[in-house]
């Protein structure tokens, strides 16, 4: 199975719902040793799960074969939910907690856990500068301004 890692970030550490970017960087190695990148970012309005779960969505969707994907991250809840399998435990509740109470963001879990479906996941924990913050970083501030831009067109109306 190939092997890739992605990286990915949010511009906003903050737990409340707020409207924020997200962007990842695909990474693999072609045989003859050539590092080929690929990088995805948005928009959401939510918490900082939300994103990490968009943002791990779009990067898995740029994969047209199973991999061994290495998830590079600060946000432990939404890798090590993949990771643990608490998101089956979810969807097997009919994404409701053990305690009965429904998961947040259920629809958006439901999309990732298909995206994930047939790769090998597993979960690294970094914490300050990640390869590719940049690159993100960029992507980031590029999908933001256009949002705002959009926003503005919308309110001027």
């Amino acid at each position: 199975m190939p092997k890739v890692n992605i990286y990915m970030e949010t511009d906003n550490g903050s737990k409340k719902s707020l409207y924020r970017g997200y962007g990842a960087v695909v990474e693999f190695v072609r045989r003859d040793g050539t590092v080929v990148t690929r990088t995805v970012s948005g928009m959401c309005h939510g918490d900082w799960n939300l994103a990490y779960i968009h943002a791990l969505t779009d990067a898995l969707g740029l994969l047209a074969k199973p991999c061994t994907v290495i998830m590079v991250t600060n946000n432990d809840y939404v890798c090590g939910s993949l990771c643990s399998g608490r998101v089956n435990e979810w969807r097997g509740n009919g994404w409701c907690t053990a305690a009965g109470r429904p998961v947040a963001y259920a629809d958006e879990w439901d999309e990732l856990c298909r995206a994930a479906s047939g790769h090998a996941l597993y979960f690294v924990h970094t914490s300050g500068k990640r390869p590719y913050s940049g690159e993100i970083q960029q992507a980031i501030s590029e999908v933001r301004g256009r949002g705002e831009r959009w926003q503005q067109m919308q309110f001027a109306d």
